[in-house]
C-alpha cells in the first residue's frame, strides 16, 4: 500500500473540453492579426469618397432651400430645411478632416451667412419672398460647395 504520510501525487491533465476550445479558437483569433491594414492611399481615397458623397447631399439639400415656391409655408419651412442642411454640413466637416484640399471652412462660412439671412426674415414672409431674399446667400453656398468638389476632384 505505501506510506500513509507521503503526499499523493496524481498527474493532472487539462480538461479535454478546454483543450478543444483553445484549439478551435486560436486560428480564428490569429486570422484577424494576419489581415493587412489599409494603406495610406486607400484611407485617403475612402476619406475623399466620403467627403464627395457628403458634399453631394449638402448641395442637394441646399437646392431644396432655393426651390421654395409660393405654396411653401415660408419661414417655418426654411427653418426645417435649414436643419437638414446643418446636418449635412456637420457630415461634411467631419469627413473633411481626412482630406487636405477640402475647403470645408469656406463652405461652413457660406452656410453661416445663409443662417443669418434666414434668421433675419420677417415672420410673415411667404416661401417665394423668403426664397428671393436668401437667394444670394444660397448661391454663394452653392459656389463654395462646387469649389470644394472641384478642389477634391469629386
Amino acid at each position: 500500500m505505501g506510506d500513509l504520510t507521503s503526499p499523493i501525487r496524481r498527474r493532472r491533465r487539462p480538461p479535454r473540453v478546454a483543450l478543444v476550445i483553445v484549439v478551435a479558437v486560436l486560428p480564428v483569433s490569429l486570422a484577424g492579426c494576419a489581415a493587412e491594414a489599409p494603406s495610406g492611399r486607400e484611407r485617403a481615397r475612402a476619406a475623399k469618397d466620403a467627403l464627395c458623397e457628403d458634399l453631394g447631399a449638402l448641395r442637394m439639400d441646399t437646392g431644396k432651400l432655393a426651390g421654395l415656391g409660393p405654396r411653401s409655408s415660408g419661414r417655418d419651412e426654411l427653418r426645417d430645411l435649414r436643419e437638414d442642411v446643418a446636418h449635412d454640413l456637420d457630415l461634411v466637416t467631419r469627413s473633411a478632416r481626412g482630406v487636405r484640399a477640402a475647403r470645408a471652412r469656406a463652405v461652413s462660412d457660406a452656410y453661416d451667412r445663409v443662417v443669418r439671412a434666414i434668421d433675419d426674415l420677417p415672420g410673415g414672409a411667404t416661401g417665394a419672398q423668403a426664397g428671393k431674399r436668401i437667394r444670394p446667400q444660397l448661391e454663394a453656398l452653392d459656389r463654395a460647395i462646387a469649389a470644394s468638389q472641384v478642389s477634391v476632384k469629386c
